[in-house]
């Protein structure tokens, strides 16, 4: 016990600073951490907002209604210039979602495949996805082709 007390006498600015030091690295980190999660709610949020604010752009326009239809036939009456505008967007929505949840990997994959089977199926979301599809990422068509099997 001597020696600790006299090492402690001879060198308490080094063991003080590297307390410190210690200390500060350790609430940097806390501090990294919490900011983190913060930003990662804020930006959920924000896509979620994004999100609901399309969805709700599509049940109040009348002539975007007939994207949801799976009677709709596009031979008869082809993709109108709005519902392709719209749908791009949704497909950008999805390709965003995905793209997060393999950053994050969440567990929700098998959910967001699941919207995107049920979407991509309808006649006119399909037509708009088979035009489109060329344009995106590989693996995100794989993962829609996928998706639409199911």
């Amino acid at each position: 016990m001597a020696g600790i007390l006299s090492w402690i006498q001879n060198n308490w600015a080094a063991f003080f600073g590297a307390v410190c030091g210690i200390g500060s690295l350790w609430f940097t980190g806390a501090y990294f951490r919490e900011d983190s999660k913060n930003r990662l709610v804020s930006n959920l949020l924000a896509i979620e907002e994004r999100n609901r604010a399309l969805w709700g752009e599509a049940q109040q326009r009348s002539d975007l209604k007939r994207i949801f239809s799976d009677k709709a036939d596009v031979l008869e009456q082809p993709i109108s210039t709005e519902e392709d505008v719209f749908l791009k967007r949704v497909v950008l929505r999805f390709e965003t979602g995905w793209r997060i949840e393999r950053v994050l990997n969440r567990g929700e994959m098998d959910l967001l495949a699941r919207d995107v089977g049920e979407f991509f199926r309808l006649p006119i979301p399909r037509a708009a996805w088979e035009k489109t599809k060329a344009f995106r990422n590989p693996r995100f068509v794989q993962f829609v082709e996928r998706a639409m099997r199911k």
